[in-house]
């Protein structure tokens, strides 16, 4: 059962009936249960109800027990609480006055309490003298008309008379619809009437916001111009300036205020004319028209976007009402061109940062995934750099630096940026559907080739194959002297080592030696030892052909452990980033490795952790360097230049997002648009525009023919130099050898042979 019960000092009526006629048959049907034990009555009290009163109009029981429940009128939202939903539904009764009382039972349907009936009252009203020449009361049929066109199931009604509130509140609950009533004055202060649209509503995204307002200029006023500041003050929580609707009648004289930008989105206006005292006569008069009027957003020209009163319709005092088009028509043109600050990071090949005559323009997949969301959500927006140029980094519990700091701080509207999601950012903030995923990795600098091109002879062999070919040579050479030493008795057969050595070095590099052997034994061994030379000679000259045509190169590390264990190769990440509180806080062994050796290169070195990416990349080229980031840009690096290298083993999983503020009304509203976006394939287009530039170090570029520099033949001089001084040495030692000889013979020269 659902009744009202309107109390006053000095009568009680039931719907306007003396109570008198219905308490008998309302109460007994109220309370069938109890009516000789008595009942529990749950009184939700916005007033002061006098119980006395409330007995008397209950007089036929015999025992009544109230359970006071304070729900302030200024915050009905109370009732959200476990500990009050409970009471109430504990209590066969309640009953609640009217100011509160639609949305009551909105929560309580809401919150799973659907089957809990409210009975609505309103205590001590005024006399209804005072509403009788209400403008809002004489075109009450044509709100009602306007407001059942615009298919509100709930109201919020906010006035400055609360007779004319209520009244129109009882006509719309006549019709099923939910209302709460809000009053005012027009006296208020702007805190004061903000306070009651905060506490007339919730950022509960299944409340409706549809207000019914209705006031003096200044009132109106006052109260949209608050209205517009609910989600700033609310910390872009909410989304009133786009969602709520609002029906505004007030005079047509008063339409000047609408002249400005700073309104809703959604306001449809019933503009009516002076009333005069006989309204009765004005009622059939049916020349009582006023106008509808809805606010528009239109092009004034430079690109510049203004919101004007457009006439939409006509009503009169009869409740005919007659639109010729819609009255709220930005709820279909989304955001209907509002301003959206974004702030974003220079991270290729999401966001490219050029400096332009002074001014900083951007480009990149964020920017066109940014400029794709405009068109479709019908938004404007402006793309900044964050003031303190980071990411954005926790200094302390709950405080960001960077982006997140300043969405945290309301500063901007939204990042979109090369962003990692995270769970400590999370708690700060909100992300959408991730439209990127990456992984962290190392780049450095392999050692120059020219460092090692000296050492290129000895190459195509392994230090194990040449100790094992000097080894065969002394061996060789022995041998064979020690055969021809046991034939020297033959004739034509002498014995020099020398000329041993040198006949052994000959049959090695493949050299053609007149060889005239006078044993069977040094016959074999010689040809043999000649088939030995034969094929390492070939095998060799065909491995340092390969190595001249193939570049091979040994890498000082591939993983992040053998990166931690040496000691030549300093390394950093970039500083307030993400990257800096997975290495310090993160729990694995790898990690507190690499973040004890930033702690440490740190105190000598503070580019480490520098904000500039490209700063570190210069460091990386330098060489002796190991930069740690996303993987994507450090492809890129690689690409441009041929020296870079990436670790085998990734750091960390990570996915991009665009962040909004915590408990956005937007997020999913984004998201949404983000999984179109990868159906329709948008992020694959945008990436093969974005992940450009020639890959300079391709497997056929590698193996491009170039003419042998002065580097690559370096050994061969070397040996040259070598044999030329162990040429002279020799010289210089033959004539030591052969001054001391005449020292010795008195300066008699002697024959050679002698």
């Amino acid at each position: 059962m659902n009744f009202m019960v309107d109390f006053a000092a000095s009568k009680t009526r039931v719907m306007g009936v003396p109570m008198g006629m219905l308490s008998v048959a309302a109460l007994v049907v109220l309370c069938a249960s109890s009516a000789t034990s008595g009942v529990d009555i749950g009184i939700i009290e916005s007033h002061d109800v006098d119980e006395m009163h409330m007995k008397a109009a209950l007089n036929n029981i015999t025992t009544v027990r109230f359970t006071r429940i304070i729900v302030p009128l200024e915050q009905p939202f109370v009732l959200v609480r476990n500990d009050v939903l409970n009471i109430i539904n504990s209590l066969p009764v309640l009953l609640a006055p009217m100011d509160t009382c639609s949305t009551i039972q909105i929560l309580l349907r809401r919150y799973g309490h659907k089957r809990k009936r409210v009975t609505c009252f309103r205590p001590n009203p005024q006399p209804e003298e005072e509403v009788f020449l209400s403008p809002a009361l004489l075109f009450s049929p044509s709100i009602i008309t306007v407001i059942q066109r615009l298919r509100w199931s709930a109201v919020i009604v906010m006035g400055d008379n609360s007779n004319e509130a209520w009244s129109i509140s009882k006509e719309l609950t006549a019709r099923g619809l939910l209302c709460l009533t809000i009053t005012y004055n027009e006296s208020d202060s702007n805190a004061v009437i903000h306070d009651r649209i905060m506490n007339s509503t919730t950022t509960d995204r299944g409340f409706p916001w549809n207000y019914l307002l209705f006031g003096s200029d200044k009132g109106v006023h006052v109260v949209l111009q608050e209205a517009a500041k609910f989600d700033v003050l609310n910390k872009r929580r909410s989304d009133m300036r786009s969602t709520s609707q609002w029906l505004v009648v007030m005079q047509q004289r008063d339409l000047e205020l609408f002249h400005t930008d700073s309104w809703l989105d959604n306001v449809a206006v019933m503009a009516y004319p002076n009333i005069s005292a006989d309204w009765p006569t004005m009622q059939s008069d049916k020349t009582c028209w006023g106008d509808i009027y809805t606010l528009m957003y239109r092009d004034v020209g430079d690109g510049h976007v203004s919101r004007r009163l457009a006439h939409v319709g006509k009503f009169n005092c009869s409740g005919y009402v007659y639109n010729y088009s819609q009255l709220l028509p930005n709820l279909e043109y989304g955001f209907n061109g509002r301003l959206f600050v974004a702030s974003t990071m220079r991270w290729a090949p999401f966001t490219f940062v050029k400096n332009i005559s002074g001014e900083l323009t951007f480009e990149g997949l964020c920017v066109d995934m940014l400029h794709e969301l405009s068109l479709r959500l019908n938004f404007t927006y402006r793309v900044k750099y964050p003031i303190d140029g980071e990411w954005g980094q926790e200094i302390a519990p709950g405080l960001w630096t960077g982006m997140v700091g300043e969405l945290q701080n309301n500063q901007i509207d939204l990042t979109v940026a090369a962003l990692t999601i995270s769970s400590s950012r999370l708690k700060v903030m909100d992300f959408t559907y991730p439209f990127g995923y990456d992984k962290g990795v190392g780049v450095y600098r392999i050692p120059s080739a020219e460092s090692t091109q000296w050492k290129i002879l000895f190459f195509p062999f392994t230090w194990q194959v040449h100790m094992c070919m000097a080894i065969a040579f002394v061996f060789s050479v022995t041998l064979l002297y020690c055969l021809q030493w046991a034939n020297r008795h033959k004739p034509k057969t002498g014995v020099d080592l020398g000329d041993t050595t040198l006949l052994i070095w000959g049959m090695f590099i493949r050299y053609s030696y007149d060889v005239k052997s006078t044993s069977l034994a040094t016959s074999f061994f010689i040809s043999f030892v000649w088939l030995f030379g034969t094929v390492t000679t070939a095998i060799y000259c065909g491995n340092m052909m390969a190595f001249f045509a193939v570049s091979k190169e040994t890498l000082p590390f591939r993983t992040i452990p053998e990166v931690a264990a040496q000691s030549e190769y300093k390394w950093g990440t970039q500083g307030g980033s993400f990257w800096v509180n997975i290495f310090e806080f993160g729990k694995s062994s790898d990690y507190k490795a690499i973040w004890s050796g930033i702690r440490t290169f740190n105190q000598t070195d503070p580019t480490v952790l520098h904000t500039d990416e490209y700063l570190h990349r210069r460091k990386v080229e330098a060489g002796k360097y190991i930069f740690f980031v996303e993987a994507d840009m450090l492809k890129g690096w690689a690409r441009e230049n041929c020296d870079l290298r990436l670790l085998e083993d990734s750091v960390y999983q990570v996915r991009y997002g665009i962040g909004l503020p915590i408990d956005s009304p937007y997020t999913k509203l984004f998201s949404e648009q983000l999984v179109s976006f990868s159906e329709e394939g948008l992020f694959v287009a945008w990436k093969k525009k974005w992940w450009r530039g020639e890959d300079a170090c391709s497997d056929g570029k590698k193996m491009a023919t170039r003419a042998m520099t002065l580097g690559d033949l370096q050994s061969a001089f070397y040996i040259l130099v070598i044999g030329i001084f162990m040429a002279f040495t020799a010289v210089m030692g033959e004539r030591v050898v052969q001054c001391r000889r005449r020292c010795q013979s008195g300066g008699i020269p002697q024959h050679p042979d002698s």
